[in-house]
């Protein structure tokens, strides 16, 4: 026994649980959470040139950008976020605001300061001529005092004394009452003294009965200045902090539940490999939310559901090394000679599965917005660390342990003495030590089966099309949660009492406490459609009822629908090209066609079910689509390995070596797929409302792929390279195919 390399073991788990422990409330506190956690608004705008003539420049998007900024800085919300995307839009997300009106009113405000005289104008023309605007003003220029009569009053600091002087030498020649130089903010005038003689000054004061908060609210907004274009929102997500709260909740408490249960179910499936499992899946835990800190990446609903996926996905890794092991030790080989061969073996397995669902991902992020993006990134980051931990943190500390020449025994890695064979009857092919299933026996039934499905699907679709969400019908959803029971009766009255009538009523959640209403029409912010509504709610309700609400205008709803189309297509022709390098275009069409299958009975659900589709159920399939490749990849590298072995002279020869790498593999398949189910499913029955739809989706999706990957993808493998086996038997010898 090497009691060194022992405490070298001991001591790394203590050393990385110390650092988790002392570094992670400094992490957990330092987290930026979107705007769907903490409350707030996300709002997409179009802009154009004041006059509305003339082409957007970069310079003038980027200066809005600024200004915006600077309107949300005034206001004092924390970190507000607003950047320009492409040639003509801004994306304002503000989190954590109390009053969302207020702030997306100043957000856009115009507030133009103008001087105007009448000069030269008609007599019932009014104030028609503009003498100064806000570019004559210096910039943050306006302030507030009390005079000796204590009235408060706004000065304004003027750039140029001698244009002010002009200005007012002109208009004091006017006969009364119209040698008055009346002050505007955008059309609402604030006053209009009169100007008997020339004012040589570079200060100009605004007169009225103005309280303190009044005066400074006018110098305030005169000092946001006007916006140097036109904006009008497109896309809105707006979540109430109380609802954003509730779902963080939620989602935190789901996500716990489902890693304690991966977490006992590796103990007890792995023993010795599922505790330093358990142990890298914490400290791979700690480093995702440790790369968000650092990022300084906001943390979305979306990213949580990823983050706890992740662990599920990532407990994989484990999986395949630990079922290697497994292998390996069977076959009669040392504990050491065990570790070696099925690590070497496992990484090239995991390597494959995980760069696929980086492709995924990463097509994802950059098609995706908003939360979808957040989703994306800690799906990627995921993988990565993934990689680090689950791979390499988990090989060095088996390494040690096995170096120990401590737990020694077999029993401890879940290995029956009884299943251990001679290494010389492993290598003659004899008295395998696991029973071969003849899955390809019935492929038929299962090509069968699923034609039926897909056929049912197309059905569907062609007579009901998919129950479309505002990201892609355009409109306005409104999600309300009011914190006592409500019938759908007594929503229907409320919507109608405010003066609007949704497509859409349903009342669900905790005691029916929730109200989804969408909209076809896109609600208007300016108009305060959406406060009349929420108005009627907490008329009947309290103040306690919050909301979150989802507009999207047509054009972006049809450009978003556009953008998933071609994040599914890219991210197939990623996976045919790097499954394609990697193995044999058979495996690439299998695998793709198995992806196609599995996303499809997805959205069949949904479409016979009339299950709403929207952004994150995008998000969703292509998930599936990255999960089912890493669960296809699994069974095409075990094909792959035992293909060297063998010598394929007949279509029996092909069926006995798929029949045997999937009855190889199908151990890992079973664990990997309950570990990822346990997170999906828990997510879905205790989750928030807002993520329910895309876990039922996950759920599914997993289902799905399982089932594929063993039934689908393989199969179809058998059936492509049947011809080419053919070919071969018809110029060669029959010889049996050999067992690794």
């Amino acid at each position: 026994m090497n009691k060194g390399r022992f405490l070298g073991f001991v001591f790394s788990i203590v050393l990385a649980f110390a650092v988790v422990l002392t570094t992670m409330p400094t992490v957990l506190n330092g987290l930026k959470l979107g705007l769907d956690l903490k409350g707030g608004f996300e709002i997409l705008y179009e802009a154009q040139t004041v006059d509305g003539e003339g082409t957007v420049t970069r310079e003038a998007l980027r200066e809005t950008a600024k200004s915006l900024q600077k309107r949300a800085d005034a206001y004092g919300v924390a970190e507000p976020e607003v950047t320009p995307e492409g040639s003509d839009r801004i994306r304002a997300r503000i989190a954590g605001v109390s009053d969302e009106e207020t702030v997306r009113e100043i957000m856009k405000k115009p507030a133009e300061l103008t001087f105007r005289s009448m000069r030269g104008c008609e007599a019932d023309a009014g104030f028609c001529k503009v003498e100064l605007t806000g570019t004559d003003f210096k910039e943050g220029g306006a302030d507030i005092y009390q005079d000796q009569i204590g009235q408060w009053t706004i000065t304004i600091s003027l750039k140029d004394a001698a244009k002010f002087a002009e200005v007012t030498r002109e208009i004091a020649k006017l006969p009364q009452p119209t040698n008055a130089l009346a002050i505007y903010l955008d059309d609402e005038q604030l006053s209009a003294p009169s100007v008997r003689a020339e004012i040589n000054s570079d200060q100009a004061i605004i007169e009225g009965n103005y309280s303190r908060e009044e005066a400074r609210q006018i110098a305030d907004v005169i000092n946001l200045g006007a916006l140097p274009l036109k904006l009008t929102e497109k896309y809105t997500q707006s979540v109430g902090a109380t609802l954003g709260q509730q779902s963080l909740q939620q989602t935190v408490t789901a996500g716990g539940v489902a890693s304690v249960l991966i977490l006992l179910f590796m103990l007890v499936m792995y023993r010795m490999p599922g505790l330093i499992a358990s142990v890298t899946l914490i400290v791979y835990s700690w480093g995702i939310l440790l790369l968000f800190y650092w990022m300084n990446a906001t943390l979305t609903l979306p990213g949580i559901a990823a983050f706890v996926l992740g662990i599920g996905m990532a407990v994989d890794a484990n999986i395949i090394t630990a079922e290697r092991i497994r292998d390996e030790l069977r076959s009669g080989k040392s504990l050491l000679s065990s570790l070696k061969s099925g690590s070497k073996n496992s990484f090239r397995t995991i390597l494959d599965a995980n760069v696929t669902t980086i492709v995924a991902a990463a097509v994802l992020y950059y098609v995706g917005t908003g939360a979808i993006q957040g989703f994306a990134l800690t799906l990627i980051l995921s993988n990565v660390l993934s990689m680090i931990t689950n791979v390499f943190f988990s090989r060095l500390l088996l390494q040690l342990l096995v170096r120990s020449g401590m737990f020694t025994r077999p029993g401890f890695y879940g290995v029956k003495e009884a299943d251990i064979q001679s290494l010389s009857k492993h290598k003659n092919g004899a008295n395998a030590y696991y029973k071969i299933y003849d899955f390809i026996k019935h492929s038929r039934l299962f090509f069968g089966l699923s034609s039926v499905l897909t056929a049912v699907g197309i059905v569907v679709l062609l007579i009901a099309n998919l129950n479309y969400g505002v990201d892609f019908k355009a409109g306005t959803s409104l999600d309300i949660s009011l914190g006592q029971s409500i019938t759908h009766d007594e929503a229907e009255q409320i919507f109608s009492e405010a003066g609007f009538e949704p497509a859409v009523i349903t009342v669900g959640g905790a005691d029916d406490s929730r109200v989804s209403a969408r909209f076809d029409q896109v609600l208007s912010s300016d108009s305060g459609e959406v406060s009349a509504i929420m108005d009627a709610f907490r008329a009947q309700y309290g103040d306690d009822v919050s909301s979150e609400e989802n507009t999207v205008d047509p054009g972006i709803a049809q450009e978003l629908g556009i953008k998933a189309i071609i994040a599914v297509a890219l991210a197939s022709v990623g996976i045919i090209i790097l499954v394609s390098l990697r193995f044999e275009w058979r495996f690439a069409l299998a695998a793709v066609i198995a992806l196609f299958h599995d996303a499809f009975m997805v959205i069949t659900v949904f479409a016979v079910f009339r299950l709403e589709v929207n952004l994150p159920f995008v998000a969703a399939v292509l998930t599936i689509i990255g999960y089912s490749i890493n669960d296809t990849i699994v069974i095409f590298d075990r094909i792959r390995e035992n293909l060297r072995f063998a010598k394929l002279k007949t279509y029996e020869d092909l069926k006995q070596v798929v029949n045997m790498s999937i009855s190889q593999t199908l151990a890992r398949s079973i664990n990997t797929g309950i570990t990822v189910l346990a997170a999906s499913l828990i997510l879905f029955i205790m989750g928030g409302e807002t993520i329910k739809l895309f876990s039922l989706a996950m759920t599914l999706g997993m289902v799905f792929g399982i089932y594929s990957s063993i039934y689908i993808a393989a199969q179809l493998y058998v059936l492509f390279k049947k011809n080419a086996i053919g070919k071969v038997s018809k110029k060669t010898d029959t010889t049996p195919v050999e067992q690794p």
